[in-house]
Parts: C-alpha cells; sequence; structure tokens
C-alpha cells in the first residue's frame, strides 16, 4: 500500500515539475505582447485590443502554475527566524500546523472555484470590453491547479523531514 501511494506522489511531482517548466514559457509570450502593444500603441497609434486581456489571463496561469511548482521546489517563504531554535517535537507539530492551514485553504479554494468555474461555464461567461475572449476555460483551471497544489502539498510534507 505504501508503494502505491509512493507511486502515486511520485507522479505528482513529476507531472507539477514538468507542467511548471512547460508554464514558465509564458512569461515570455507575455513579454512578447507586452512588447508589441507598446510598439503598437507609441509607434504606430493603434493599441492592441486583445494585449491587456491576454496578458492579464496568461498572467493568471502563470501565477497558477507558479506557486505549485513552488511548493514542489521548497521555494516558498517561510520565516526560519524562531523556527530554526524549535526543539524537533515543535517543528513537527508547526508542520502538521502548517500542513492543516494549507489543507483546509486549498480544499476550500478548490470547492469554491469549481463552483465558480461550472457557472461560468453554464453562462458561458465572456469577457467585458472590444476582445471577448470566453473565460469559463481559465475559470475552470484554477480547480485543477488548486486541487494538484494540494496534493502536492501533501507530497512535500511527505517528502520534508523538518
Amino acid at each position: 500500500m505504501i508503494q502505491i501511494i509512493d507511486k502515486f506522489f511520485n507522479g505528482v511531482d513529476k507531472t507539477v515539475e514538468k507542467s511548471g517548466r512547460i508554464f514558465s514559457y509564458l512569461i515570455c509570450v507575455i513579454m512578447v505582447i507586452t512588447v508589441t502593444d507598446v510598439t503598437a500603441r507609441y509607434v504606430f497609434n493603434r493599441p492592441l485590443v486583445w494585449g491587456w486581456m491576454m496578458n492579464r489571463i496568461l498572467f493568471g496561469v502563470f501565477i497558477l502554475f507558479a506557486g505549485v511548482y513552488a511548493m514542489y521546489k521548497g521555494e516558498h517563504i517561510r520565516i526560519e527566524i524562531v523556527y530554526d531554535y524549535f526543539p524537533p517535537w515543535l517543528k513537527i507539530f508547526a508542520r502538521w500546523l502548517a500542513l492543516t492551514a494549507t489543507v483546509s485553504f486549498l480544499s476550500v479554494l478548490v470547492w469554491q472555484s469549481g463552483w465558480m468555474g461550472w457557472n461560468s461555464l453554464m453562462m458561458q461567461e465572456k469577457a467585458t470590453g472590444a476582445f471577448r475572449i470566453p473565460l469559463y476555460p481559465f475559470k475552470l483551471l484554477i480547480p485543477v491547479v488548486a486541487f494538484l497544489f494540494l496534493l502536492e502539498s501533501i507530497s512535500y510534507f511527505r517528502r520534508s523531514k523538518y
């Protein structure tokens, strides 16, 4: 049973690593859109209608995957000034407390964003303004990545000692 669980969480880690590496290139796409938009606006006096909205959406997707990838790499900000002086039993307690808070928050995020994404899909929600891109695919991505974040949080907790 332990081997199945280990295999599952190794799969979660591989998924997070690959998706994090792939989605990190969105920053390059965002930069190209921004440079193109600024050039179009100030050189040709013709701003891109779709530039600002696409950058917002792509940055949102980037942030979703970047948070999960940061958890995988153990790069989230921690306050270790006090933690380093804790005795081992208190470090274990602090880790369990952090895991409980993380799982609670991410569970609510999966639940609420799933509800929001479903409603967006049912009404075929589109962006307001001139560039009316469908928003529901991006809103449906939030609970999926939040669930991946939840699984990666548990995987990180299992990997780290204290």
